[in-house]
Parts: structure tokens; C-alpha cells; sequence
């Protein structure tokens, strides 16, 4: 160990000494936390596994959980980056020292997710899926958001990607989001995160809305030339519309190659949404589509048109009944979705017509009452 290096830390060292000697062990933990994201407090130790060694572990049994887990977490890449059996049983033995109750569970959980990344780097994706499911059972029990819940929907969604699983990963991810401060993401993070969503959002199968995905904060990183073909496609989905989709198909065949197999997916998705787009636009008194206006609309064949309807029937994106004599679709409901602010806006001028006729509705109830009124 450089006598220069340590100096440098001198008074980090004494800190850490008179913690200990008081046995602040809270203190400790939280000061060590801390000084293992230092890496010339590191090298003053000798590197991390030395650092392990002379004190982490000599204290890490008096630790609370919370920074066991944690320092555990981020020790095991640093001293067996390239050992998965090893990391796996610095993590296993870390696990041991936790006591078996409700306020540990969060910790052991991340844990076990920290595991299941080493089993994911390996390959070993039958480890990762049971490892998956007995954190998911342990978080069930869990009311509020942990520090392991971020961790566990990362794995998650990453073993769901990798597995080729579009819609789970599209899920999981956006379960990542909704726990994670996006700040603490870098920019190059968000970038992926966005491309991998919309990607996902598009290819997965059973993804009729994509209004969550287009009012997170996390598509501003979609926002410049290279990537808004992946903003504008998401937009044609979110409006069913196939004109503005063609223009990019390009895109997708250069892109991601997945895609050109899924042509047919694409379409009927498109299809589909635009369906359900025909229903938020359409005033409550007017829900009696024809098969005409479906097919131009969706640029549907007519003699598809049947089918389409059955399609979103049968997965639930509308309600109501068809008409094969006067070939009408007679609306009853759609799905529920999260809307842009242009869908809010024609939501909005359907509400005030709406109103509009319950206003007239009771004008003439009172005119009328009155004339009968009059005539008793």
C-alpha cells in the first residue's frame, strides 16, 4: 500500500477508526457505503478485495441490512468480475448474515436480484427465471416501493429481452420506470431505454396503448434525427394511423430486423388501434360505424372488415354488436387507454356536445312540462 495514497486518506481512516472504536456502527456503515465509490480511499487499501478483507468484513455482521445488501452488491463485480461461481457465493454468503425477518426481506431481495444479474451475464437463464419468481412472491408482501424493486424490475425486464418476450419486457421495463429517478439515469441510459420501449411497444404482442409510453419523461431521449423515427412510429400505433407508418417501414427493415418477419403483426395492430381511435372520436350519439367508413379509415378490405372487428371483440378493445345485413358495427365501448393531448382535446369537445344535449334535453322537458302544466 503507497504511503502517499494513504496519507491522501488519513483522516478518512481515522473516522473509520473512531467509529469503530465506538462501535457506531450505523456511522460506519453509512461513512463505508461511501468511501467504496472512492477509489483513491481504495487504493489505499489495497484494492477491493483487500479492502474486503481488512475491514468490511470484520463489521459487516454488525451492519444494518439495508447497506449489508448494498455494499455486498457492489463489491461482488469489483472482486470477481470475471469469477460468476465466486460472485455468486460472496453474494450467497452475504445473504447469510441477514436475520430472518419481514424488515430483512428488501435485502435479501436485492440480493438475490444481484445473483440473478451474475446467472444473467453467465447465460444461465433457467437460474434467472426461478430466481425471478421467488423474489417476485417475497415482494408481493411488500406495501411500499424497496430499494430491491427497481433492481428486481431491471433483471426482469432484461432477462424478458433477452428471451426475445417484447410485450414482458415492455412491461417489466416500464415497471423499472415507475420506480427509478430518472436523473440518476445518464443520458445514454435513457436513449436506450426509450429505443428498447418503443421498439418493444411496437413488436410486442397484446400492446394496444401506448399513450404511458408517450407521456413519459423517458421519450424526450427519442427526440432528435437519428432516433424520431421510433417517436413518429410510436405516434402512428397511439393513432392507428397507416399512411404515417408506411413512410417508415424503411426504418424497421434497417433497423430491427425482427420486424420484416412481423409485417402481418404490424399491420393488424395498426389495424386495430385505429379501431379503437374511430370510437374516442366519434360523438356519443354516433357510434354506428359502417363497414365503408372502417375500411377507408383503417384501409381495411372491405371483405376484412368482419374479421378486423372480430379480432378486437375477441381481445377486448371494443364492445358492441355487428350488423352482417346492414353491414354496421354499432360501438358500444372501448378499451381504456391513457391519452395524448390531442385525444383529450377531442374527448373534451365530445363532453361539451354531450352536454349540449342534455342542456337542450331539459329545456324542453320544462317547456313542454309546463304546456302540459298549463293544459290540466
Amino acid at each position: 500500500m503507497s504511503s502517499n495514497a494513504e496519507g491522501s486518506q488519513k483522516d478518512n481512516w481515522a473516522e473509520i477508526a473512531a467509529y469503530h472504536e465506538k462501535r457506531l456502527w450505523y456511522q460506519l456503515s453509512m461513512k463505508l457505503s461511501a468511501l467504496i465509490r472512492d477509489e483513491q480511499f481504495v487504493a489505499s487499501a489495497g484494492g477491493y478485495s483487500e479492502l474486503y478483507k481488512k475491514l468490511i468484513q470484520d463489521v459487516e455482521a454488525r451492519m444494518g441490512a439495508h447497506k449489508l445488501a448494498e455494499i455486498a452488491v457492489f463489491l461482488s463485480p469489483k472482486i470477481f468480475p470475471n469469477n460468476a461461481p465466486e460472485g455468486i457465493a460472496f453474494l450467497e454468503n452475504a445473504r447469510k448474515k441477514l436475520k430472518n425477518t419481514p424488515q430483512d426481506i428488501p435485502a435479501d431481495c436485492l440480493l438475490q436480484t444481484a445473483i440473478g444479474t451474475v446467472h444473467l451475464n453467465a447465460g444461465n437463464f433457467p437460474a434467472v427465471k426461478a430466481l425471478l419468481e421467488d423474489i417476485e412472491k417475497k415482494l408481493r408482501g411488500i406495501d411500499d416501493v424497496s430499494l430491491a424493486h427497481p433492481q428486481f424490475y431491471e433483471l426482469s425486464s432484461e432477462y424478458y429481452r433477452l428471451c426475445g418476450t417484447y410485450a414482458e419486457y415492455f412491461r417489466e421495463a416500464l415497471k423499472f420506470l415507475g420506480c427509478v429517478n430518472l436523473e440518476k439515469l445518464s443520458s445514454e441510459e435513457r436513449r436506450i431505454k426509450a429505443e428498447r420501449l418503443a421498439i418493444a411497444a411496437v413488436l410486442g404482442e397484446g400492446i394496444y396503448s401506448f399513450g404511458e409510453l408517450l407521456v413519459h419523461p423517458i421519450i424526450l431521449a427519442l427526440q432528435n434525427p437519428k432516433y424520431d423515427w421510433l417517436l413518429r412510429s410510436l405516434e402512428a400505433f397511439n393513432y392507428g394511423d397507416e399512411k404515417a407508418f408506411d413512410a417508415l417501414k424503411g426504418q424497421w427493415v434497417k433497423q430491427v430486423p425482427e420486424a420484416a418477419q412481423m409485417q402481418k403483426q404490424m399491420l393488424e395492430k395498426l389495424r386495430l388501434t385505429g379501431i379503437v381511435e374511430m370510437g374516442f372520436k366519434r360523438p356519443p350519439h354516433d357510434r354506428n360505424i359502417s363497414f365503408e367508413e372502417i375500411s377507408a379509415t383503417t384501409n381495411t378490405p372491405l371483405d376484412e372488415v368482419e374479421l378486423l372487428l372480430m379480432r378486437g371483440l375477441s381481445l377486448k378493445l371494443i364492445r358492441g354488436d355487428i350488423d352482417e345485413k346492414a353491414r354496421v358495427f354499432y360501438m358500444t365501448w372501448v378499451k381504456p387507454r391513457i391519452l395524448s393531448m390531442d385525444q383529450i382535446s377531442n374527448l373534451t369537445k365530445n363532453m361539451k356536445e354531450w352536454c349540449g344535449d342534455v342542456d337542450s334535453m331539459e329545456r324542453m322537458i320544462q317547456i313542454k312540462g309546463s304546456e302540459m302544466l298549463t293544459a290540466v
